[in-house]
């Protein structure tokens, strides 16, 4: 517990954190950034590609950061306006305010992948809609509701549908 000294452990199940680093700091990677890394990995973002964020709580904030960093460019989708800002420092290129129609429209079929964050009821059918041909939707985010995803959604443009829950030892 939190009170001791010493802990045994399987080794197998245990990560390095570099002499350093706040472990406060740290914690964020092993938990949020660990959840958002692999599905940007496994979708091979990066250079080139476009990933679309939907949410900026936590797994919204690392995905950001995760996708920039590895090269791709960052689209935030928010219904917030005033996150803009703070997504744009996040690392953010640009970003759709979700609640506006028209920027939806002017931005359907513009983006490879999307990690959607949202862990509240949401319209996933409006977020499906962004995505280019052979794109796909990973939600990482746990709604208490189930999500109604309509077949057209899917079906025109060979769209993806996934979920990514958190990555394993080797990959974090």
């Amino acid at each position: 517990g939190g009170y001791s000294a010493h802990v045994v452990v399987d080794d197998r199940y245990v990560l390095n954190i570099p002499e350093g680093l706040n472990p406060a700091a740290a914690a964020p990677l092993l938990c949020a950034g660990i959840t958002t890394y692999s599905p940007l990995r496994h979708w091979n973002a990066g250079p080139g590609k476009r990933v679309g964020v939907v949410g900026l709580g936590g797994l919204g904030h690392m995905a950001v950061k995760i996708a920039n960093a590895m090269g791709a460019t960052v689209v935030m989708i928010t219904t917030s306006p005033g996150k803009a800002e703070d997504a744009k420092k996040l690392g953010a290129h640009e970003v759709i305010v979700s609640r506006d129609a028209e920027q939806m429209n002017k931005a359907a079929a513009s983006l490879d992948l999307i990690i959607d964050a949202v862990a509240a009821d949401h319209d996933i059918n409006a977020y499906l809609a962004l995505l280019k041909r052979d794109g796909a939707l990973v939600q990482v985010g746990a709604p208490e509701k189930p999500l109604s995803v309509h077949a057209f959604s899917l079906i025109p443009g060979r769209k993806t549908f996934a979920g990514s829950m958190i990555g394993g030892i080797p990959e974090t």
